[in-house]
């Protein structure tokens, strides 16, 4: 308990409240260590585009952030208007595989004796900040509030 640098996640932990959105139209919770996007039906993501490389992308756990590797697609893969081989993600990106796009995002909970009411106060958020503040299933309800029905495991 001397430490104050720890991590609030182990290393090789998944990300918290991270998910991926496939052509604004699915919601995928990521909650593997490794999971495989491609045009082919044994990927863990599949989408049916054909540009889209039968194994286009994967993402991987590595000291506690997903990071998106290009398996030497034929369309390629940017994040964020970049070509990218490979790429640690954060919230917000905006990914492009073969020009499908797919948003990163990861939402965060400031503190969990916070409300979320009370968490979105003017009080606690800065000019910059546009994270949506959920706490656990809440984010679900979210999601249906904008008729996106989340991927189930």
């Amino acid at each position: 308990m001397t430490s104050n640098s720890s991590p609030k996640t182990a290393p090789d932990s998944i990300p918290p409240h991270t998910f991926l959105i496939v052509n604004g139209t699915q919601v995928y919770r990521l909650n593997r260590k490794t999971i495989s996007i491609g045009r082919h039906t044994d990927n863990d993501i599949t989408i049916s585009d054909p540009h889209v490389s039968r194994y286009h992308a994967q993402l991987r756990v590595a000291q506690g952030y997903f990071i998106l590797f290009d398996l030497n697609s034929t369309g390629g893969t940017s994040v964020n208007g970049e070509r990218i081989t490979q790429k640690v993600l954060k919230g917000g990106d905006v990914i492009s595989l073969a020009g499908v796009p797919l948003i990163f995002g990861q939402g965060t909970v400031k503190d969990s004796s916070v409300s979320v009411a009370e968490a979105l106060s003017s009080d606690n958020l800065s000019d910059t900040d546009t994270t949506l503040l959920v706490m656990g299933e809440e984010a679900d309800s979210y999601l249906e509030m904008f008729d996106i029905k989340p991927q189930k495991d």
